[in-house]
């Protein structure tokens, strides 16, 4: 499986997405990549899976983790990964203008039926279905996660939030 048969398995999994929804549209997200996934052979689902967790890496970045933290109010490292997840779920344009541009996440975190900026059950689907077509757990993803984030990182200091993300600030500072 290659980027854009990973990106058209996301994308149609959002297909339904209704915006008029206040919640109910991640859970049938959620469904609905069960639902295509299942439709796969089993390495493919493992393919799926790679790809997923190639994005989960590359989304590995300080910028990322200070939008998640001020759109969120605060964010752990487990909350990081499932804002990641969040983030692969809501498609490939999302992911990839996030990835050059975390404050790009002003336009999308709040828009009209998000309910979350956290989706960890979106992440733990491909190892379901997986398991659920085999009987097996599948087997450990080759390529190590990296253990610290990629660039620079921040800290809580109001000055350094304010001025490292200037448009999240002004949006979701805490008084």
């Amino acid at each position: 499986m290659n980027a854009e048969q990973f990106w058209k398995l996301i994308e149609s999994s959002r297909n339904g997405f209704d915006p008029d929804r206040i919640d109910g549209n991640m859970e049938r997200q959620r469904e609905e990549l069960r639902r295509l996934l299942l439709q796969l052979p089993p390495e493919e689902i493992l393919d799926f899976r790679n790809q997923f967790l190639e994005r989960m890496a590359a989304a590995f970045h300080w910028d990322l983790w200070g939008a998640a933290y001020l759109i969120a109010g605060g964010c752990s490292d487990d909350g990081f990964a499932d804002f990641r997840s969040w983030l692969i779920s809501m498609g490939r344009r999302v992911f990839e203008s996030a990835l050059s541009d975390a404050e790009s996440l002003i336009e999308v975190a709040d828009a009209p039926g998000v309910e979350d900026v956290f989706f960890e059950e979106f992440q733990y689907v491909p190892a379901q279905v997986y398991e659920e077509l085999t009987g097996r757990e599948p087997p450990e993803y080759a390529r190590p996660s990296p253990m610290e984030p990629a660039g620079e990182r921040w800290n809580e200091d109001e000055e350094n939030l304010a001025r490292r993300f200037p448009r999240l600030w002004a949006r979701y500072r805490r008084e």
